[in-house]
């Protein structure tokens, strides 16, 4: 059985990725959780507070340790592509989550500290990746104009899978992101 506080967290991102965040009020998000109007903030002091709290946690769960239990001696593809395999199947699996994430991208709801704080759970991959950047394993353009694209691919697949009812991307979807990031032959 959930908590009070996880009713209200599962019941504002639910509401937050089927109608969006601005359109939500907090009287929405307790009335679907089933609690009394100031029984969110007991738990939350605000709106910005649930927001950044669901940021942050989205960030925490679908973007640490992409690649931790990975032998060290793999190769980059491998390391890109199974990384790649976590997110895609962490986001097909919640999918609110996802929605919510594009919500935030489009209408900047964060605030700067939550932001920063769910940047640290990407850090270390992040890292790693303009490591293998500059170590000329991925294409020769900007490296943040490389990572968007190859996340617009990676969103594209997130929801073709949600479309087919699927959960798990197929190797040919995982190289086609793959084939965005690599540096050709």
């Amino acid at each position: 059985m959930l908590s009070t506080k996880d009713k209200i967290y599962q019941s504002a991102l639910e509401l937050f990725a089927s109608q969006g965040i601005q359109a939500t009020s907090t009287a929405q998000i307790s009335k679907k959780a089933g609690v009394a109007s100031g029984t969110l903030f007991v738990h939350f002091k605000s709106k910005q507070e649930l927001i950044d709290t669901i940021y942050i946690s989205i960030k925490k769960n679908a973007f640490s340790d992409l690649n931790d239990n990975m032998p060290d001696n793999s190769s980059i593809e491998l390391k890109f592509k199974e990384a790649s395999r976590k997110i895609i199947e962490y986001f097909s699996n919640n999918y609110n989550e996802f929605i919510f994430l594009g919500l935030v991208d489009i209408d900047p709801m964060v605030s700067e500290e939550a932001r920063a704080i769910g940047f640290k759970n990407f850090e270390k991959s992040m890292t790693e990746m303009k490591l293998f950047f500059k170590e000329g394993y991925f294409r020769d353009i900007d490296f943040d104009l490389l990572f968007q694209i190859s996340w617009s691919a990676t969103e594209t697949i997130i929801k073709n899978l949600k479309l087919r009812n699927l959960t798990k991307p197929s190797e040919s979807e995982l190289n086609v992101i793959w084939d965005i990031m690599k540096k050709s032959s």
